[in-house]
Order: C-alpha cells, then structure tokens, then sequence
C-alpha cells in the first residue's frame, strides 16, 4: 500500500468510528469495479458473499427507504469488460447481487481504445453487443457509459450530445427498453455536462466521487466510491460501510486552499 493510499485508509477508518458513535441517518453508498480478471474470480465471491451476508444490497437508482440497520449497498460497473461476465458474473448470481453496467457503446467487441483508468484495462476487451443482450435482464441492469470514453468537459456541447444520445439510442435498439441511466467517463463532469445528459433524457447520472446518498434522494447526479477485488477484507468493508465519504469534502477543502495555476 501507498503512503497515500494508507494515509487515505487511515482517515477513512477514523471517519467509520466517527459514525458508529454518532450514529448518522441510513444511506446508500454506491460501489463501482471495472475489470474481474481470472485471478481475481475467488477474491470477487468472496466480497459479494460479503455483501449479501452484511449488507442490504440495492439498485444504484434507488430513492426509497433505507435500511437503519445494516449499509446499503449499490453495485456497478463501468466499461462493460468481457472479464466481467466471465468472472464476476457467476458471483453475482450465485448470490444473488444485482449490477448495473455501464457500456461504451462504440467499443462493443473491442479491446478499449481510450486512456486506461487501471493498469490492466488494456489486456480487457468490451462485451459485444450479443453477450450484452444475452445478460440476465432479472439481474443486470444496463446504463450508458457514452459512446467513445471521452472525457466529456473538454467535448463542444453538440459533440457531448452526440455521445449521451447515440449511445442511449444503441442501447434502447439492442435491449428494447429504456436507458435512463449514464455514469461518466473517468468521472469527468461539471454542471453543463450534468444539465446536457438530463436534456438527453437520463434520470441519473454517476461520478466517481464517494458519496452518502440519503433516503429520499432525487438528485440527478450520484457519487460512487470505487472497489477492486484485490481490495483487502478489512478494506472493502470500510469502503462498503461509506467510509471514504470524507474525501470529497478533503477535495473543496484543497481547492479552496490551494488555488489554481
């Protein structure tokens, strides 16, 4: 572990018991992985098995009440990567964790092409577009992850446009239902962005900041705290708890501090 990555855990372990004694309303924290690979199959059962044991296990979309008692829990995926239904998914069936999967739709079949966000994305290559119909609708939800990866903020608005509304219209066409939801590639967003994917029709759109959403919450947009299967227990029960919340509180603290170049 990183000095930065420990300094991080150590906050966060500190956040966690500043919760239990305060005992703060219920929430809804959201989970995010890109790649299974092989070797990670094991570790990856072993979290969902995790999760189904202590958590209540929810939809990322969820706005209804939560649970006081044990974390709620949301999880998905972003790139739609063919390692995920190879491994990941028989773990989610076999205990029974609903996911939603975010696809880039111009990718479908192919290895990614755009800048890699972990280290073994570029081994990965994207679901094609039948084993993305051929995942189990009961289980798997499906939402857009645009058309290209790009990082939208730097996009013209038309060009931003292009990609929510042809990778919504490509993924309405495959599956024959409607496509609501978008999480944004690398995260990258500001308001505009926002305000231009609810114009595209989508009802929530996700970042990769944690977040505590709270019971009731109808805002467009949602944080998620990102996971690995090589998380280690300690360390994913910390993350499925929302003990990462801090951070981005740590972010509007550093940029206000620290101005811009």
């Amino acid at each position: 572990m990183s000095l930065k990555s420990g300094l991080k855990t150590t906050i966060a372990i500190a956040w966690d018991r500043a919760d239990r004694l305060r005992r703060p309303p219920p929430k809804l924290t959201i989970l995010y992985y890109h790649a299974v690979r092989p070797d990670q199959r094991e570790a990856f059962d072993a979290q969902m098995a995790f999760l189904k044991r202590h958590a209540n296990i929810l939809s990322p979309d969820h706005a209804g009440p939560l649970d006081a008692g044990r974390p709620n829990v949301a999880v998905t995926f972003d790139d739609a990567f063919r390692s995920v239904r190879e491994n990941a998914l028989p773990a989610l069936e076999r205990h029974g964790v609903p996911a939603t999967i975010f696809v880039p739709t111009g990718w479908l079949g192919r290895s990614p092409g755009w800048r890699m966000e972990t280290s073994g994305d570029a081994e990965e290559v994207v679901m094609s577009a039948d084993e993305i119909a051929a995942l189990p609708r009961d289980l798997i939800e499906i939402g857009s992850h645009t058309v290209d990866h790009p990082f939208l903020t730097k996009l013209a608005e038309g060009e931003v446009d292009r990609q929510f509304a042809e990778s919504r219209a490509t993924l309405e066409q495959l599956l024959g239902r409607p496509i609501d939801t978008l999480a944004f590639p690398y995260g990258d967003h500001n308001g505009q962005v926002v305000e231009r994917a609810r114009a595209a029709g989508y009802r929530h759109v996700y970042t990769v900041a944690p977040q505590a959403i709270a019971a009731g919450d109808t805002a467009t947009s949602r944080g998620r705290t990102s996971a690995d299967p090589s998380d280690s227990p300690g360390l994913f029960a910390l993350k499925m708890r929302g003990a990462f919340d801090w951070m981005p509180y740590a972010s509007r603290l550093k940029a206000a501090v620290i101005p811009r170049s």
